[in-house]
């Protein structure tokens, strides 16, 4: 009696080939599971490599991003200073120009007197302004409050010139600051020119109603007209660094998106064709097991016969 068994080789290749089918089951039914394409680097070395890249783009970005958003919160924060201290400034034109009035007598003049201090007041209490616990206007000092005016006189300024600086993009920073003594002092146009300060033109428009002082209310008034012109122009400073950091922001996060999407495609399971495969491996593991099942059958028919 010859006794035929299938070929060792034979089964040897059937049974690599329905455990790497296997294998692929279980990974892929993992992948399916967990939402992942690569469940651990060496799924796919480069593509793994490439996520970690551009991770570490995104992280860059996502720092950037914060940095932007530091940076208009001071210069939103000083932009709603300035404005407010423009409207005081024309308010107290106007003031001056009631105050230069013939029909404006001398208790009248002291009764304008009353609300220039008023203004005056909330004007050092703008310029000494803090966002999250900073002076704005100090430069670099920004524990150091920028203005103490004495009630007349010259003021003195507390901080530094400096600029506060952001990197907000690679190769790309921004100053978030104006300092006081760029916004708070200024040229009186005279030959030589000689550099006024608005708390003290404040206090002397104020005395000079007081006193019923016509000429030094003119002076007060011609001073005014030049922070006029340097509040409007702070203003519009402010208000282009913004839109600069409004667009950059709009660049960045367009960058992030597409950044994302790269990572998302290399690293997330790609569902249909996954389902598609583990289909196919099912199909495939069933007719090897059904194969090796029919041929040991035969083998032990062949055995017995």
């Amino acid at each position: 009696m010859s006794i035929r068994m299938p070929s060792s080789i034979q089964t040897r290749q059937m049974l690599l080939g329905l455990q790497r089918t296997q294998e692929r089951l279980a990974q892929n039914s993992l992948r399916v599971s967990s939402g992942l394409r690569l469940t651990n680097p060496g799924d796919d070395p480069a593509a793994a490599a490439s996520v970690l890249d551009l991770g570490t783009s995104l992280q860059a970005n996502g720092q950037f991003q914060k940095q932007v958003d530091s940076a208009m919160t001071f210069l939103s924060s000083a932009e709603n200073v300035v404005s407010s201290s423009l409207d005081s400034i024309s308010n107290l034109t106007q003031l001056a120009q009631q105050g230069l009035s013939g029909a404006t007598g001398a208790n009248g003049r002291a009764a304008i007197a009353t609300e220039v201090d008023s203004i005056r007041t909330n004007l050092i209490a703008l310029a000494n302004t803090r966002v999250q616990g900073k002076y704005l206007f100090s430069g670099t000092m920004t524990q150091t409050q920028p203005f103490t005016p004495p009630a007349s006189g010259a003021t003195t300024y507390n901080g530094n010139s400096a600029s506060i600086n952001l990197d907000v993009s690679v190769g790309t920073s921004v100053a978030t600051n104006l300092t006081g003594d760029k916004l708070y002092y200024t040229s009186d146009g005279g030959t030589p020119p000689a550099t006024i300060d608005l708390f003290q033109v404040t206090a002397s428009l104020r005395d000079g109603l007081a006193s019923n002082n016509t000429a030094q209310i003119q002076a007060a008034y011609d001073n005014l007209q030049h922070f006029v012109g340097t509040f409007s122009q702070a203003q519009t400073d402010l208000g282009g660094r913004q839109a600069g950091l409004t667009s950059l922001k709009s660049i960045l996060s367009g960058f992030n998106l597409n950044l994302q999407d790269q990572q998302n495609n290399l690293q997330d399971t790609n569902y249909p064709d996954t389902l598609t495969q583990i289909s196919s491996d099912t199909t495939v593991q069933s007719a090897t097991l059904s194969t090796m099942a029919k041929t040991n059958q035969q083998s032990l028919f062949n055995y017995l016969g």
